[in-house]
């Protein structure tokens, strides 16, 4: 009897081992729990990804720093143009695209419609033609339906820093968007390494949601800053000629026939140009020439009118004989 309570009573040796192990997985199972709602809370709170894909994004339109707007069917359609080009070349299909004898890219205008629509929304519609200056010029070709784009002209530009992101309503967002200047020999500190410039100046960018993802709306000035939020760019203009051909545009661009027939043209007037200097300079040296000798004739005059000659005076009487 005494045996079988003294067996009953014993504690079993594996239990405390046991034990021990249920303990350990539950402070591991608490700290994985508690560093996954850590993580999960701080993802909330820190859109750095989503500020990135913005800045890429939104690059082509800050490089040209553009005057605001409250609508991209308000922008003119030189500058609609310029920026869904630019977002084309800087996009994906940028090394699938060739280049032409002048090395300029060329782009279709079919990628640069689609451009436009995922930078501005479903409302923005496109005129393609040619557009630009004499040195940034952006010729649209009827024929290939495609635009010539300059791009070794984009250099020294500002670089977008997207601050904060302020969900205003339902499908709307506002990016506090910095400026930041390029990087120049300033910016190097004590040991050599580049530093962070801070933006030097700020807007607001309004984004809108719709299907296909988020475009860009409205561009404002930042409220309270005082400043204008205006570009100094000279915005671009439309070429005139639309029925030029893009080798009658680009010199560089025509064949050896035209550049051919235009250079005896050339040499031939300037050859003519020479000789009728030529004949210019020789009938002005002509009467000058006559000028010089009716002056020396008139001196001649003067002298035999006024003195007379030594050579037919007559000798004194002394020296005759």
């Amino acid at each position: 009897m005494n045996k079988t309570i003294f067996r009953a009573g014993r504690r079993n040796r594996y239990a405390a081992p046991i034990g021990g192990v249920f303990i350990i997985l539950c402070l591991v199972g608490f700290f994985t729990v508690a560093s996954f709602c850590l993580n999960t809370t701080k993802s909330l709170l820190d859109n750095s990804a989503r500020k990135k894909e913005f800045e890429r994004m939104l690059l082509p339109v800050v490089i040209f720093d553009p005057v605001p707007f409250e609508n991209p069917v308000n922008i003119d359609n030189a500058s609609l143009l310029q920026y869904s080009i630019w977002s084309a070349a800087m996009g994906e299909k940028r090394s699938q695209y060739e280049y032409d004898d002048a090395d300029m890219m060329i782009i279709p205008a079919s990628d640069i419609d689609v451009a436009a629509q995922q930078l501005f929304g479903p409302d923005v519609k496109l005129d393609h033609r040619s557009f630009g200056d004499l040195q940034d010029s952006y010729l649209y070709d009827e024929e290939i339906r495609s635009y010539h784009v300059p791009i070794i002209t984009i250099t020294g530009f500002a670089t977008p820093r997207v601050e904060e992101i302020t969900k205003t309503r339902g499908d709307v967002l506002e990016l506090r968007m910095g400026y930041v200047p390029p990087s120049t020999i300033l910016n190097l500190d004590e040991d050599g390494n580049l530093g962070n410039p801070e933006p030097e100046k700020y807007m607001i960018y309004e984004m809108h949601k719709n299907r296909s993802g988020w475009y860009l709306y409205a561009i404002k000035d930042l409220p309270g800053n005082g400043l204008s939020g205006a570009s100094d760019l000279t915005p671009p203009m439309e070429l005139p000629g639309e029925d030029l051909s893009i080798s009658e545009m680009v010199p560089e661009m025509a064949g050896n026939a035209g550049s051919a027939s235009s250079t005896p043209e050339g040499d031939g007037s300037s050859d003519q140009g020479s000789s009728s200097d030529g004949e210019g300079e020789g009938e002005g040296e002509s009467e000058g020439d006559s000028e010089n000798e009716d002056g020396e004739d008139g001196e001649e005059g003067e002298t035999s009118d006024g003195e007379p000659d030594d050579s037919s005076a007559e000798p004194p009487p002394e020296m005759q004989g």
